[in-house]
């Protein structure tokens, strides 16, 4: 049996989209640790596996269509959020055209949401948390056996669609096997702020406990929610599930055993527990990596938890602000005050862990020129090197989408696919499309283009691949 993960490059004429989140086309490449946790299940259960990463090194159609016309796989598996969903059904057609007795399976965000949109007679859906699915479906359908007692799946049967029940979250993330990082070329990923390669991430905990309304979590994250809600009382969110400390230290030694020097923490709030954290630092502190994570600022307030991770090789650490405005913190249900952003900031630079400001303009209709300028103003205060700023996007299966719908924010009836850090899809009746799109251009030439700002970035360029790193980034963000 052999199973290939298939990342076709760009085939809708738009830029590759990033699928880790889900939400935006890629500012640097990482390697997709959900594929790789299910390339190790696959192998357990005796396939061969290949990841074939074809936006990588910037293949195209032709590359793809090579590819396929040589290839030998029963199954090919597809990764798939909102924004390369057409990508991925092109390709499906492609294999359709040149591997005609092969399977397709979908997993991830849009097809979890959507199933009806990628089920046929040859293409079946995995829902929402794809692990134990995938490890029961995958050698059923190469073997052409019946699929009507897999959880969790959504399948063609006697001509009809048919959706299987949803299968239970996991609650012992524990039990899965690492990712299978030997199916990746270490040296083609790179974060620009973290100047150790190679590179990689890690997943540590799954879920999150808050409720933003616009919240489009990681991936797995977001498709194990929307599958959950479909049938959870009230659509609550599934609950927090973290990997113990002395699993999460495990890998970490496995992959500097593999030769990486830093790795991102891709939990969309990896502070759950102080003690757990405590025991993860300590455990760090002795491998002498670089590394960086994201954390809501109410969790970083504690000075003992900062101090442990700085001393553990923590470099930077992303915090979601989204506006300096305490009105639209509640209005978009953040339970956030304004003041624990200044302190979480403070907190950081005193042991000297950078902070990354991510900032939503638009979010609701409280939203103005005058809070965003003081949202910006107050970002440049502060004094950091990175702040992501996106306009606040209504994608698919977010609370914010249907009240966008409902109040006529859209400016179509349905999302469509747009890049975020330069375009709206919002228009309020006294902040425009045209607005939004203004204030973002206006808001990165205010914090990138100050000349201390570009100074202090050039003293701290460690090296030329380093200075290259950073520059590819800036492209993507600044790019037309």
């Amino acid at each position: 049996m052999k199973a290939t993960f298939l990342i076709p490059p760009p085939l809708d004429g738009a830029l590759a989209a990033e699928r880790i989140f889900g939400c935006n086309y890629g500012i640097y490449p990482s390697p997709n640790i959900f594929i790789l946790i299910l390339a190790a299940i696959l192998k357990e259960e005796g396939f061969s596996v290949l990841l074939q990463d074809l936006t990588a090194d910037g293949e195209d159609r032709e590359d793809l269509i090579g590819f396929l016309k040589t290839d030998d796989s029963d199954i090919y598996i597809f990764y798939t959020v909102f924004l390369s969903k057409k990508t991925d059904l092109m390709a499906r057609d492609l294999i359709r055209e040149h591997r005609p007795g092969a399977k397709c399976i979908f997993l991830a965000t849009e097809p979890t949401g959507e199933p009806d949109a990628f089920v046929d007679s040859n293409s079946i859906v995995v829902r929402g948390e794809p692990d134990d699915t995938i490890r029961e479906a995958a050698p059923k359908i190469v073997k052409g056996e019946d699929l009507s007692a897999v959880l969790g799946i959504s399948w063609m049967s006697g001509g009809r669609i048919v959706h299987n029940p949803p299968r239970a979250i996991i609650d012992d993330l524990d039990r899965l096997p690492f990712p299978d990082r030997s199916l990746v070329d270490k040296n083609s990923y790179h974060n620009p702020k973290l100047s150790r390669l190679p590179f990689t991430v890690l997943m540590a905990s799954r879920g999150c406990a808050y409720r933003c309304y616009y919240c489009v979590p990681n991936s797995l994250d977001f498709a194990r929610e929307i599958e959950f809600k479909k049938t959870s009382l009230g659509h609550k969110k599934p609950p927090v599930r973290m990997r113990s400390a002395a699993n999460v230290l495990t890998e970490l030694r496995q992959i500097k055993k593999e030769g990486y020097r830093s790795f991102f923490i891709l939990d969309d709030q990896f502070l759950w527990d102080e003690k757990r954290s405590l025991e993860i630092m300590a455990g760090l502190k002795k491998l002498d990596m670089e590394w960086s994570c994201l954390a809501r600022a109410n969790h970083l307030q504690n000075e003992e938890i900062i101090k442990a991770m700085a001393e553990a090789g923590c470099a930077f650490i992303a915090i979601g602000v989204e506006s300096f405005n305490q009105a639209i913190l509640d209005y978009i249900k953040k339970d956030l005050k304004v003041e624990m952003v200044y302190k979480a900031v403070a907190n950081l630079k005193k042991y000297g862990i950078e902070p990354e400001l991510n900032i939503l303009l638009g979010s609701c209709p409280l939203e103005t020129e005058e809070t965003i300028n003081h949202t910006v103003r107050e970002a440049v205060k502060l004094n950091v090197d990175y702040t992501l700023i996106s306009v606040c996007t209504p994608f698919p299966n977010t609370e914010f989408n249907r009240i966008a719908k409902e109040q006529g924010w859209m400016i179509e009836p349905e999302y469509r696919a747009i890049d975020p850090i330069k375009q709206s899809f919002i228009s309020y009746p006294h902040l425009t499309k045209d607005d939004l799109e203004r204030l973002i251009r206006k808001a990165y030439l205010k914090f990138y283009f100050r000349p201390s700002y570009i100074a202090k970035r050039l003293r701290r360029v460690k090296g030329m691949r380093d200075l290259w790193n950073k520059i590819k980034a800036a492209a993507t963000i600044f790019r037309g």
